[in-house]
């Protein structure tokens, strides 16, 4: 059983392992963070040299294309380390009696943490694209608050299934690149042929990406009707991520 010291000390241990998890991600790495800017940085210019001038009609391309990566980036990131949060540390939680859930989050942590200081650079570059500054802004706290929440739902729940089925992985790896295609971050989701567009608002990314280039790229307050959607969906993910890990975490010894 987790003690109640524990508990109190969670969030310290949160940050400890958070800060650890940094160091190891860019351990002897000659570039270290700057790695987390080099591959949205290198999809940009190939969406520039490529698409550009197809999607001539897309004002501002290089900016529209670049707050989609961003966020991408962050989502896919923090969705590939959540999933062997548990699995990798397997050894300390069979010897210490840690909340199982100090890993993933821990996870996501470090993930947030990269993004934000990451966030200045690309700031900077967004501003160079056109980028207008604008009373909106002060709304990309939440977007980005209720961005993270999503993130994390969907990421606790493949990294609690992925314990006892390690194909989640191997799904995951398959699946990200054809969720990158098709949630609209090179082009634009009015070249999705009108019998087909509703499909695209099953997927949840479309969402979240649509509520920051409001922000960023229309200047716009989101509708109440984005903000309800991405909002629920965040909790619903949340919720299902906390029922799935809280079903399965007394059986995660067995199959470490």
């Amino acid at each position: 059983m987790v003690s109640m010291h524990k508990i109190k000390h969670f969030p310290l241990l949160v940050y400890t392992i958070a800060v650890k998890n940094i160091k190891m991600k860019y351990k002897n790495s000659a570039l270290g963070f700057v790695w987390s800017l080099l591959q949205p940085l290198a999809y940009l210019l190939i969406f520039i040299m490529v698409f550009k001038n197809a999607f001539a009609n897309v004002e501002r391309y290089s900016l529209y294309a670049l707050v989609g990566l961003v966020f991408w980036t962050f989502f896919n990131s923090t969705i590939n380390q959540m999933l062997l949060a548990i699995i990798q540390n397997a050894s300390v939680l069979k010897t210490m009696a840690l909340p199982k859930l100090l890993f993933p989050f821990s996870a996501i942590v470090a993930e947030v943490i990269t993004f934000l200081f990451s966030l200045i650079p690309f700031f900077g570059l967004m501003i160079f694209f056109g980028l207008r500054l604008s009373p909106e802004f002060i709304l990309l706290v939440p977007a980005i608050l209720v961005f993270v929440l999503f993130t994390f739902g969907l990421g606790l729940t493949l990294c609690t299934l992925n314990v006892f089925f390690r194909d989640i992985g191997l799904l995951w790896g398959t699946l990200s690149p054809a969720l990158f295609y098709f949630t609209p971050i090179a082009y634009s989701s009015a070249l999705i042929p009108e019998k087909y567009a509703f499909v695209l608002q099953f997927n949840p990314l479309v969402h979240y990406i649509t509520l920051m280039r409001c922000i960023l790229y229309d200047n716009v307050w989101p509708s109440a009707q984005l903000w309800f959607i991405t909002i629920a969906i965040a909790v619903g993910f949340v919720a299902i991520g906390m029922g799935v890990y809280y079903k399965l975490k007394n059986n995660f010894v067995s199959f470490y």
